[in-house]
């Protein structure tokens, strides 16, 4: 969240008491944001390209995380929201959010020479009336009970721009084996 009260944007983490500068543009952490979306914790990540100068021998994700997804106030969390629901990937709605930027604030996010990550996500939050803030509004979607419940159009918008689940490559050569097993086919020939 932004600071008002301050001249400038954070532009260090802090790690075992140890303050590191970090580069602070959008592009570095939306990569960080898709590197960790596919990491499932069976390689260590580089995380090299977001510091400037020194980095710390161990970097606690936490540490990155309290700079990258700063907390807010609000909204605060609602009984029956569903909080585990993917509504955003860098990657695949890069189109969107290029678009977004484009027409509710006129910036072109591949000519801006740099915009710090907290500014990025202060613009993103306040996104309305684009096609990216219709596309959330979808995944966010939850059936009340007392629609038609035979059909739901809103059902199947969620459905088609819902975020598929990307397997590693070790989760997909399990899948793989299980498929070739469960087919009656020998695991080793």
């Amino acid at each position: 969240m932004i600071d008002l009260t301050r001249k400038t944007l954070p532009n260090t983490i802090e790690v075992y008491g140890r303050v590191f500068s970090i580069y602070t543009d959008f592009r570095v952490w939306i990569r960080f944001e898709i590197e960790l979306a596919e990491h499932r914790g069976n390689d260590v990540m580089n995380l090299d390209y977001i510091f400037k100068n020194d980095r710390p021998m161990i970097c606690p994700i936490q540490s990155l995380l309290e700079f990258a997804r700063p907390k807010h106030e609000i909204p605060r969390p609602v009984r029956g929201t569903r909080d585990n629901v993917r509504v955003l990937d860098f990657r695949t709605d890069s189109d969107y959010i290029y678009a977004a930027f484009l027409q509710q604030y006129g910036i072109d996010l591949l000519e801006v020479p740099e915009l710090h990550w907290h500014k990025f996500l202060a613009l993103f939050n306040g996104l309305k009336g684009t096609k990216m803030d219709e596309i959330i509004g979808y995944r966010c979607y939850q059936k009340q009970s007392n629609r038609n419940k035979d059909f739901d159009p809103y059902e199947e918008l969620r459905e088609a721009w819902s975020l598929e689940y990307r397997l590693t490559a070790e989760e997909e050569e399990e899948l793989e084996e299980f498929n070739r097993l469960s087919r009656g086919g020998d695991s080793k020939g």
